[in-house]
């Protein structure tokens, strides 16, 4: 199912899941093909039973032609495949050692095939059939089968969600909207009962850094007090922590908080510089599919009102700076673009409480937000309110 939906697009992108993983992937998938050695290690069972110091993944892969390669990637690195080998009679292995419990994700190249799991120094047994990766089933870490019964628990409210994406239209967009964001609340609500019963989970870390941005700092700060030390201490747990301390979830009605970050080339650029009789603060990234499509009319409508006092102050939620560069080139892009190449950790979007991607907030020549996602016909109705004076949010 979809990440979410929004009141313009039914199509964003939630920052857990920030990378776009066909597009992402397969561009590396290629590269490595071309490097890749021919005496790749090659499935065997000749493996000494008594190890345990790291993990052992014995996958099957139903109908799955020999010499398929099949690619490993650990979270958050995915843009680094961890390891790789080929199908021989429908079997596969991977052996390595990770220093805790980590998300990963197997993908069968060239295909749609793939699975994200999690990780353990234990013996893993994979069982997937070709073009249903994503069913695979998977015996063995203790995470795995946490995250499974949480999964379970929110299977109604799955469903429910993807019933109402089903009912949507161009007219009952908005209002059912509403109604997806409290179901998103429900999801919350589940994670976070499941966070109180197991405070020592890997998946009770990760679902939190999930939810963190909804939830607040307050709230956040509440559940994250349950999790064992361990988890606290890892790179997620701080990552928590830097949100806690600089959350400010900032909604229409308050003030805005200056942003001072790098643009494309390395020069900072503060908020307070460019701002204008009216700003629009746009946090989007050249991975995020919904973000691009709407930089067309923010350029027009950008050269339309740039002379009587509309700025805009661009927030790219990218890891690479090239890639970032590319899509500023692209789309056109004219105005002051900023990043700290942090995706999700980006220290603006923690303090905006940014959730999902795009957003964007409109701020008055008083630095007093008016407005938040607002984009398309009605970003361009107010834009034609402020300018001619005509009306009032």
């Amino acid at each position: 199912m979809s990440s979410g939906i929004s009141a313009d697009g039914f199509q964003i992108y939630h920052l857990r899941q920030a990378v776009p993983l066909q597009a992402s992937l397969k561009r590396n998938e290629m590269k490595y093909i071309r490097i890749i050695i021919i005496s790749l290690a090659i499935f065997t069972s000749c493996q000494d039973k008594s190890e345990n110091k790291g993990y052992l993944i014995n996958g099957i892969a139903e109908n799955v032609p020999d010499s398929t390669l099949v690619l490993l990637y650990l979270y958050p690195e995915m843009d680094v495949i961890a390891d790789s080998t080929f199908v021989i009679n429908e079997e596969f292995q991977f052996k390595g050692n990770v220093s805790r419990p980590r998300l990963a994700h197997l993908r069968i190249i060239e295909s749609k095939d793939d699975k994200t799991f999690w990780l353990e120094n234990k013996k893993i047994h994979f069982i997937g059939k070709k073009d249903n990766f994503s069913e695979a089933k998977i015996n063995g870490p203790e995470t795995q089968k946490e995250a499974e019964l949480l999964l379970k628990r929110k299977d109604s409210i799955f469903k429910e969600m993807e019933n109402l994406e089903a009912k949507v239209t161009d007219k009952n967009r908005d209002s059912l909207f509403v109604i997806y964001e409290k179901m998103i609340d429900v999801e919350i609500e589940i994670n976070n009962k499941f966070i109180q019963e197991y405070p020592d989970s890997y998946e009770s870390l990760t679902r939190l850094n999930w939810s963190k941005e909804r939830m607040g700092s307050e709230k956040t700060a509440k559940i994250f007090s349950l999790l064992d030390s361990e988890l606290k201490s890892t790179e997620e747990g701080k990552a928590i922590e830097d949100f806690i301390a600089n959350n400010k979830n900032l909604e229409v009605g308050d003030k805005y908080v200056g942003i001072e970050q790098p643009d494309i080339n390395g020069k900072m650029i503060e908020l307070s510089q460019i701002h204008k009789k009216y700003t629009l603060i746009e946090f989007w990234a050249s991975w995020c599919g919904p973000c691009r499509s709407f930089n067309p009319e923010l350029v027009e409508l950008y050269k339309m009102y740039k002379d009587k006092g509309f700025e805009i102050f661009g927030v790219s939620l990218d890891t690479d700076k090239e890639k970032w560069k590319k899509a500023i080139e692209k789309d056109g892009v004219i105005w002051a673009n900023v990043s700290d190449l942090k995706v999700n950790n980006n220290k603006a979007a923690m303090i905006y409480g940014v959730r999902d991607i795009p957003d964007n907030f409109l701020i008055d020549e008083n630095g007093i937000i008016i407005a938040r996602f607002i984009r398309g016909e009605k970003l361009e109705k107010k834009l034609k309110e402020l300018f001619d004076n005509s009306g009032s949010l």
